[in-house]
């Protein structure tokens, strides 16, 4: 069974914080050439999607996720075989010595093998660790330009068994999970309403993202479902299904959205056989839902259950591939599908919710 198409390609790209110009690229050129579908960047580089045709009175939801992944981007040769990089996103700083890496330079992959730290970030508030690596330098094949994105030297995707191998599945498997939104509705000539907002800068602390919701790049009654790869925890398995995230490390997300993919997914459950679904507190880290519910959006979660979390294999002690459930990936665009299609859409569930609880107050008022 090969890769679906958009998520094959996407994890072949390279990409890393502020350099997603790669992804970017693809996403326009793909996206762009779907019936219904609009494309426009905000002034942070972000790219919005809307699919729009005889659209319901509902609100338009808004699904995000982000094109960047833990990685180097080149600044300057320090001598002609050793170029400096600095290193944007999170990985521990026993996991680089000695390791290879590889370079999108010129229209080819340059390889190299790191050779030292150059510099480090002091890290506050995190037990047992006190820096993260900020800078380094890596013995290169030939000069590397500036600004091109480098990324841990491991092979293209793949698929064993059920399991999607790849070098970032965090977030390009999300972007991918959009990609295939967006041309199941183009394909079908949906009558629906949604955007697709896809961000930059996610893994140096959802920069991005910060600036889509301070300037509205979506609107603000747009229910939010941020896309991401969470690390699988033992109760969040692979292969488990698609998890609804209900909050994170540093918030607990909007329950009226949260409810409405709930609602959605029961009734998806009841549909088909083949389709199961997770509710879970992935408290891992914290994602760019966090940052919606911040600045006033009503926001909730969606992901799926990620191995080898930022490439770190912590069995072995060393990088690998990421991977995840493809059965996962396609769930997770099966329900994103029927949210979209939802009769009563998202509105249903704040006026359930209200209206339950005063038949329950109307029911017991009077012994207060």
């Amino acid at each position: 069974m090969p890769l679906p198409k958009p998520l094959k390609d996407l994890l072949t790209l390279p990409t890393a914080s502020f350099v997603e110009g790669h992804i970017l690229d693809y996403l326009r050129e793909v996206c762009g050439a779907l019936p219904g579908v609009t494309l426009k960047s905000d002034k942070w580089g972000n790219l919005l999607a809307r699919y729009r045709l005889n659209p319901p009175k509902t609100a338009p939801l808004t699904f995000t996720a982000h094109c960047d992944h833990p990685g180097f981007v080149a600044t300057s040769m320090r001598d002609k075989r050793t170029v400096l990089a600095d290193f944007r996103g999170w990985v521990e700083p026993e996991y680089f010595a000695n390791e290879r890496v590889r370079f999108w330079s010129d229209g080819e992959w340059v390889r190299g093998q790191i050779r030292e730290i150059t510099r480090e970030a002091k890290l506050y508030r995190m037990i047992g660790r006190t820096a993260r690596p900020e800078e380094v330098a890596v013995r290169v094949a030939k000069p590397v330009e500036p600004n091109a994105p480098g990324m841990w030297d491991l092979p293209d995707p793949r698929l064993k068994g059920d399991l999607v191998l790849a070098r970032g599945c965090d977030d390009l498997a999300g972007v991918a999970s959009m990609v295939a939104l967006l041309q199941r509705l183009s394909k079908k000539q949906a009558k629906a309403d949604v955007f697709c907002l896809f961000t930059r800068a996610e893994e140096v602390g959802f920069i991005g993202a910060i600036g889509a919701a301070r300037d509205r790049t979506i609107p603000l009654k747009s229910p939010v479902i941020a896309i991401e790869t969470s690390k699988a925890l033992p109760n969040a398995r692979i292969g488990d299904g698609p998890i609804l995230r209900v909050g994170d490390k540093s918030s607990i997300f909007d329950p009226r959205v949260t409810a409405f993919m709930d609602r959605v997914g029961k009734d998806l459950l009841a549909k088909r056989k083949t389709f199961k679904y997770q509710r879970k507190l992935m408290d891992g880290g914290t994602c760019e839902s966090t940052a919606y519910c911040a600045y006033g959006y009503m926001a909730t979660g969606v992901c799926v259950a990620l191995g080898n979390y930022h490439n770190m294999d912590t069995k072995r002690k060393r990088i690998s591939s990421e991977y995840i459930s493809l059965s996962d990936w396609k769930g997770m665009v099966d329900w994103f599908e029927a949210l979209v299609m939802d009769k009563t859409g998202f509105s249903r569930e704040a006026a359930d919710m209200r209206k339950g609880l005063d038949e329950r107050f109307a029911k017991y008022r009077r012994l207060l």
